[in-house]
């Protein structure tokens, strides 16, 4: 057993310690006295603690992990990390899970996967690739259909184009043929519109358009609500209220404001009805919901607290641009020819 661990403090209070100390790094010289009993400063690799420190003027000191009460003496490095809750030191390799290999550097981290064949995928010799799990196997494996599989058809998108409202003003209906559904069979589809209100056609509002209009501006083709609106049609109201463009009427004899430009949106529904109502049907029974001439802009407000009421989804037209310009001339007599009408220019050249 090796003797006690003397040491004593010199006047530049440097801890010199004595010769028989079992490290060779601390002597004390001979023929002075040890003030103190102090073990020895540990070494890098050593267990350390607050009352077993380590030799400092090495540049040593003590590392602790996770909250240990004791340490281990390392040299003075880089930064350690700190990755989900845990302390990781520089230069210190870990794993953040079976697939994925991180080291730390100096208070950052990187990592690395140790299942590259993930990352190559075999889109050239393999039908809709995905990666598996495989029992007893952390890396996980491309798998493919296979061959003999037989593909669902393919279906090319096949559409006509919509045709004009069905009123002039008011409520009206809008269809097309396509085979855009689930079956991809050819369907006519069906859609709601209003190119403008009834009430641009009255006497008032006419002459109100034509009292304040300016010279050159008698025909604005595109308008937009001012204020939102519940949109509606037969038993049914529009779940949010919305601020529609539509095309304006113009004065001018033989001119016309037509939609140029428009598009469909799905709109939710109120509806009160039958059981039988849903929004496979609706289409069949949407003639007989539509009054002729009927607005479907309204103030009123949609009442979400009838238990009754039933939510449908609509196809609806969505007026983006209007155009006005003249109407075609058309043969009016039993002759076929064509009535001319002088039209006076209203707009400076």
């Amino acid at each position: 057993m090796a003797a006690p661990l003397k040491v004593f403090k010199l006047l530049n209070e440097k801890l010199i310690f004595q010769e028989n100390c079992t490290y060779s790094s601390c002597t004390c010289p001979e023929n002075q006295p040890c003030e103190e009993c102090l073990e020895c400063p540990r070494q890098v690799g050593e267990p350390c603690s607050p009352h077993k420190l380590c030799d400092s003027r090495r540049g040593i000191f003590c590392r602790y992990r996770h909250g240990d009460i004791d340490g281990i003496c390392q040299e003075s490095g880089g930064l350690p990390c700190l990755v989900y809750n845990k302390t990781y030191e520089h230069g210190e390799t870990f794993t953040l899970d079976c697939r994925t290999q991180c080291t730390c550097q100096n208070g950052t981290y990187g990592c690395s996967s140790l299942c590259p064949q993930e990352r190559i995928s075999p889109k050239g010799t393999c039908k809709h690739p995905r990666l598996v799990d495989v029992p007893g196997q952390c890396c996980r494996e491309w798998m493919c259909d296979s061959q003999t599989v037989e593909e669902p058809p393919s279906c090319q998108p096949i559409f006509s184009k919509w045709s004009t409202c069905s009123s002039d003003c008011g409520a009206g209906l809008s269809s097309r043929r396509s085979n855009l559904n689930a079956k991809c069979e050819p369907s006519t589809e069906t859609r709601i519109c209003q190119t403008r209100r009834c009430d641009d056609f009255t006497p008032d509002v006419v002459h109100r358009n034509e009292h304040h209009v300016r010279r050159g501006h008698e025909c604005k083709a595109t308008h937009r609500i001012g204020t939102p609106v519940t949109l509606r049609f037969g038993p049914c109201r529009s779940r949010k209220r919305y601020k529609p463009k539509y095309c304006g009427f113009c004065s001018i004899p033989g001119v016309s404001c037509e939609s140029l430009l428009s598009t469909t949106v799905r709109i939710e529904f109120f509806c009160r009805g039958s059981p039988s109502l849903s929004t496979e049907n609706l289409p069949e029974l949407l003639p007989e919901f539509l009054e002729p001439g009927e607005d479907m802009w309204t103030d009123e407000s949609s009442s979400r607290k009838d238990p009754h009421m039933k939510i449908l989804t609509v196809s609806v037209q969505w007026i983006l641009k209007c155009r006005c310009q003249r109407i075609p001339m058309t043969p009016t007599l039993s002759t076929g020819e064509i009535i001319l009408h002088r039209v006076h220019r209203t707009a400076a050249p």
